[in-house]
Formats: structure tokens, C-alpha cells, sequence
């Protein structure tokens, strides 16, 4: 919306709501003015905005320079100055990010509709900081946070041995993070006795299936393969691995690399107890995707099934588990789609009758990794 009203009026805004239109509603959009000067041939005027149910700060006027003040701040204390201006990246429901330039490079202010993720970035800041960027300032109480880059994507990268330390780390992370501090800020647990009854019991919900989206034959795949699965599960749980701390939502593109190497962000998901195939089986889902075979490192290594298993599951101390991994992936999506809908069946957010397709997407894509099972 901001560069259609930028050609039209050469008025700069900042977009506070779109209205839906990105997720095919036709609501009315909101935005803010970056400048007091109205264009030629008009004035600014009192408005009364409509009330927008469920609003975010970052939905609310003033929030560009609310937000500016607070990443100002936050710079300041840890002796770093802004370099232009700040720029929305995207924003949603459930967060905000925003990009600045600083004279070290650039930094993120991130806000989250609950303070879980700060507080749980804060904590990893103190006792694993090279498993993530440089948190320069965070606020448990109003779920802001301001990090220095970390680097390049991960999925952009090509060099083996990057993938490998970021699969290493989060074994590490797993191992070794602090899980009833992370139940203490909020995080879940997601015990795999637990998840391996829920993902039944959801796979047997027709209804809700149906009602997320799944075409009939696609239902009628998960649903005529719970006695596979509940099997899967068992099998699982007989390589008596135990529920560790989870990142909750470990794929390439929430890694990066760059100054202190292989490093992980968007803390939003983690859990305080999961199992650990659950993040390694979604990052290999995630990058073992058939849409995602001309990624650098996929091209560069043919076998990278195979490698990145035996990385991970050597850091983690289980090296005989191979097999048991590549058979978790539909698992892992499972799980996913079962939290997610534990999340967001009844969610009600500030567009009305829409709610994240997070539960669908990963349900449709366990269908395809089904074959693992047989």
C-alpha cells in the first residue's frame, strides 16, 4: 500500500493494518503519515478511525514513532547510533519486525503479541550466547526486543560445514538449555507420550480436518494411516531419547551464519520439553522439500540427507539413530500441525473470519512424507 499512495500523492506511509486484503479479505486498510506536509490540493483533517478489534500495538497510530524512540533508546545503551530510517520488514497478529541501519550494521527491533519470546531470548543471551545474535536489549513486559544481525540466511548458504554447526548448536541448545527456566517464561511442554494421543486423536477428527481445509483424499490419507503413525510413535519412543528443551520452530531460515558463526533466532515457539527429533525433523523436512531442491547446498550435495542426520545426531549423542530420524519427519510435521491447532482452532485475531494456516500447511505436507512409514 505504501508505495501506491508514495506514486499517487508522494506522501511516504506506514502501513498500521492492511484490512485483510493480504489473506483475500476486503476490509479497510490503515495507515499512518510520515510527514505533516499534506500533497497539493489538500489538507490533513481529524479522522475518527474505526475501532480495530484485538489491535497490537504495532496496529495503533503513532506506532512509527513510538517504535523509532524505542530502537533509539536501545541503541543508545548499548553506544550505537541509527543510520536512516526505520523500515517495517512485515508484520502480522503475532509480531512486528522492523530493519535500521546502524554504523556497525544494521539491527532488528522485533514486538511479539506476548513478551514469551524476549524473555526466552534474554535467557539465552545470558547462558548459551553463541547459539544466537547479539541481543543488544529486550523487554519481557512488552514483548519488544532489538538484535544486531547475525548474518545470511542459512538456506542461502552453500558450505556444508555452516549447516553442520547449526544443526551441532541446536543439539547443543537441546542438551543444555535450562528447561525449567523456560517453563517458568511461559514455554510448553510437548512430551512425545502426550503428542503421539493428540496427533491421534486429531488425525481421527474428520471434521476438523475438513474444517482446516483438507480435501477429502487427502483426510482420508491421515486418517486411514493412524495405525502407521501410532506405530511410528511407539517406535520412537523406544529409542528412549528424552524430551529436551525445543527451539519449536527449527528451519533454515530461522538460522543464519555470519560473525559468530551458525546462529538461531525467532525464539517465538520454543518449548520448555519436546522430543529432539521434532526441531531436527522439521529442519530436514523444511530443506528436503521438493520445491526446495535447487537450494545452494542441495545442489552442492546430493546426499545431504544423509549428512546432515549423522551431523545432528552425532552432537546429540545418538548416533545409532539414524533410521528412527528420517522416519520422524512426518512425525515432526505432525506434531506442528497437532500444536498448531491446539493454538489457533479458536483463535480470533483483528481480521474477522481469518485465522494462520500454519495447521494445514504442515498437515498437507505429512501427507507427501507419509511414504517414510512404509
Amino acid at each position: 500500500m505504501a508505495p501506491s499512495v508514495r506514486a499517487a500523492w508522494g506522501v511516504g506511509t506506514w502501513t498500521l493494518h492492511d484490512g485483510g486484503l493480504t489473506v483475500g479479505r476486503e476490509g479497510v486498510a490503515q495507515a499512518q503519515a510520515l510527514s505533516e506536509t499534506a500533497p497539493k490540493g489538500f489538507v490533513w483533517g481529524e479522522a475518527e478511525l474505526t475501532p480495530l478489534p484485538r489491535a497490537r500495538e504495532w496496529h495503533r497510530p503513532g506506532w512509527p514513532r513510538r517504535a523509532r524512540e524505542r530502537l533509539d533508546a536501545a541503541l543508545s545503551s548499548a553506544g550505537l547510533t541509527r543510520i536512516g530510517e526505520v523500515v517495517p520488514i512485515h508484520q502480522h497478529d503475532l509480531v512486528a519486525v522492523l530493519r535500521a541501519e546502524t554504523d556497525v550494521g544494521p539491527v532488528y527491533l522485533k514486538a511479539s503479541d506476548t513478551g514469551r519470546e524476549a524473555a526466552v531470548t534474554a535467557l539465552l543471551s545470558r547462558t548459551l550466547p553463541e547459539l544466537l545474535p547479539p541481543l543488544l536489549w529486550s523487554d519481557g513486559e512488552t514483548g519488544l526486543l532489538v538484535s544486531a544481525s547475525g548474518g545470511e540466511l542459512l538456506d542461502g548458504v552453500a558450505e556444508l560445514e555452516v549447516w553442520e554447526q547449526a544443526l551441532e548448536r541446536l543439539a547443543q541448545f537441546q542438551k543444555e538449555a535450562d528447561a525449567p527456566t523456560l517453563a517458568a517464561l511461559g514455554c510448553p511442554t510437548w512430551p512425545l507420550a502426550e503428542m503421539t494421543g493428540r496427533v491421534d486423536a486429531f488425525l481421527s477428527d474428520v471434521d476438523t480436518l475438513r474444517a482446516w481445509g483438507l480435501e477429502q483424499d487427502q483426510t482420508r490419507t491421515l486418517t486411514e494411516a493412524r495405525p502407521t503413525i501410532r506405530a511410528a510413535f511407539r517406535e520412537l519412543a523406544a529409542l528412549g531419547l528424552p524430551d529436551l528443551p525445543a527451539h519449536g520452530d527449527a528451519h533454515p531460515r530461522n538460522a543464519l551464519h555470519g560473525p559468530r558463526g551458525s546462529v538461531w533466532f525467532d525464539w517465538s515457539e520454543s518449548a520448555s520439553r519436546a522430543h529432539p527429533f521434532m526441531d531436527a525433523g522439521w529442519f530436514l523436512a523444511f530443506t528436503l522439500h521438493p520445491a526446495r531442491a535447487r537450494l545452494p547446498i542441495r545442489v552442492a550435495f546430493p546426499d545431504l540427507e544423509t549428512r546432515l542426520s549423522r551431523t545432528y545426531l552425532n552432537a546429540l549423542g545418538c548416533p545409532e539413530g539414524g533410521g528412527a530420524l528420517l522416519r520422524s519427519l512426518p512425525l515432526a510435521l505432525l506434531h506442528r500441525a497437532a500444536v498448531y491447532d491446539h493454538q489457533f482452532r479458536d483463535w480470533e485475531g483483528t481480521v474477522p473470519g481469518w485465522r494462520p494456516e500454519y495447521t494445514p500447511y504442515y498437515l498437507k505436507q505429512a501427507v507427501r512424507e507419509l511414504a517414510r512409514l512404509t
